[in-house]
């Protein structure tokens, strides 16, 4: 068969899917505004968004519209190129985020045409509207988010069929169409990501040396920024450091902004957050290690002895689940998102997101409840081989969903 995935910053998402695609004997075409594709036997064709008004003055107002806009007819372009070469597609698969499928059905009708969704945006409650220390809750903003959301409906009118990671996330959808958006996880390979009770970790050149041995505790997020309560980690750290004179405390994320609006005044949520702490810190047991490669990432979470996940009612990290899946003795928000995933007391420990108190106690009843973690911890993994493997679940999932054979 021939198999088109389209996204921006390709390939996303699908970078599995299209390995796995290839190795099947599929022709394989990516499409996305990155200059190059180093997947080997995928056939990849950069294209460029058409030119546009951004540096008009509402700029800010049209940006959930013009640059998907933009974005559509650049890919729409290229289509149209690859189609007047005989390039025919079976299935085209496309992240609706960005914009891109809107025109895709019109040049190549005869293809089956998925919509990825990831979220779908409300004005309350959901990233937007659900944390009172960040009220960004406007006239301006809930007018851009119905714009944002225009777009996601327009891309549903061009497709065959949709799709999306978890029921959460399809959720978030208006519920007359659920029917119509099935659920199916990216996956995750948890052949390698294993526990290793032999893992040892050094923070940096002259810092501790850690092991599952010693009490350590983890945090990971793209970005240190509120979407991931950030804000509520740094202010546990006091009542972290509180539960034993041994323990650190390991954060991996950067000092960019992801999901978030910007920190105020040039600043970064880093230092924002940082300075907003009200009990003294012993930095020495604290570790910024910013964004690490993925074998580095996974070995923090190997030695770590309680792992904290958060998040806002927004989309899943697949660090959450790729936590699982390496045993982790996890402490997560007691969000919607995360009780997908996390039942408390059964395969991890839930607490109020905005309860920095009861962070830390979850944080010291894992430590201390050493029989009772390690077992939650082995459910957690079992779930996510269960539900979340990507060979032997989510791509036979897949398979089935597009029609693949």
């Amino acid at each position: 068969m021939k198999i088109a995935f389209v996204h921006q910053n390709f390939p996303g998402q699908f970078l599995r899917l299209s390995k796995s695609f290839v190795a099947e004997g599929h022709e394989v075409v990516g499409l996305g505004t990155v200059k190059s594709c180093a997947i080997p036997g995928v056939k990849y064709y950069s294209y460029q968004p058409v030119p546009g008004p951004d540096d008009q003055p509402y700029k800010f107002r049209f940006s959930p519209v013009i640059p998907r806009l933009r974005r559509a007819y650049g890919v729409a372009q290229k289509a149209k190129e690859l189609a007047s070469q005989g390039f025919e597609p079976d299935v085209v698969v496309v992240n609706t985020g960005w914009g891109e499928n809107l025109f895709l059905k019109d040049i190549w009708p005869k293809a089956r045409h998925v919509a990825y969704f990831e979220y779908y945006y409300a004005s309350e409650g959901q990233d937007v509207g659900f944390d009172p220390e960040f009220p960004t809750v406007n006239e301006e903003v809930i007018w851009r988010l119905r714009a944002k959301n225009a777009m996601q409906l327009g891309a549903l009118d061009a497709a065959d069929l949709a799709v999306a990671p978890t029921r959460f996330q399809r959720d978030t959808f208006p519920a007359y169409l659920h029917d119509r958006i099935a659920v199916i996880h990216d996956g995750i390979d948890t052949k390698n990501l294993k526990p290793d009770p032999e893992a040892r970790l050094q923070i940096g050149q002259s810092g501790p040396k850690l092991n599952r041995g010693k009490p350590v505790v983890t945090y990971v997020t793209r970005n240190i920024e509120p979407m991931r309560g950030a804000h509520i980690v740094f202010r546990s750290l006091p009542y972290l450091l509180d539960i034993d004179p041994e323990l650190q405390v390991i954060i991996i994320g950067g000092k960019k902004t992801s999901y978030s609006d910007a920190a105020p005044d040039g600043q970064t949520w880093f230092d924002v957050f940082k300075s907003r702490i009200e009990r003294p810190v012993d930095w020495s047991r604290v570790h910024f290690v910013g964004n690490l490669a993925y074998d580095k990432f996974v070995r923090v979470l190997q030695v770590s002895s309680a792992h904290i996940y958060m998040t806002y009612p927004f989309v899943l990290s697949w660090s959450s689940i790729e936590s699982m899946a390496l045993e982790c003795r996890i402490v997560a928000s007691d969000t919607a998102p995360v009780r997908e995933i996390i039942q408390d007391g059964v395969n991890g420990r839930l607490f109020p997101f905005f309860d920095e108190k009861a962070l830390a106690e979850r944080v010291r009843e894992t430590l201390m409840e050493k029989e009772k973690s390690a077992a939650m911890a082995k459910e957690a993994r079992r779930i996510a081989v269960e539900r979340y493997d990507y060979e032997t679940v989510c791509l036979p999932q897949w398979r089935e969903f597009l029609g693949i054979r």
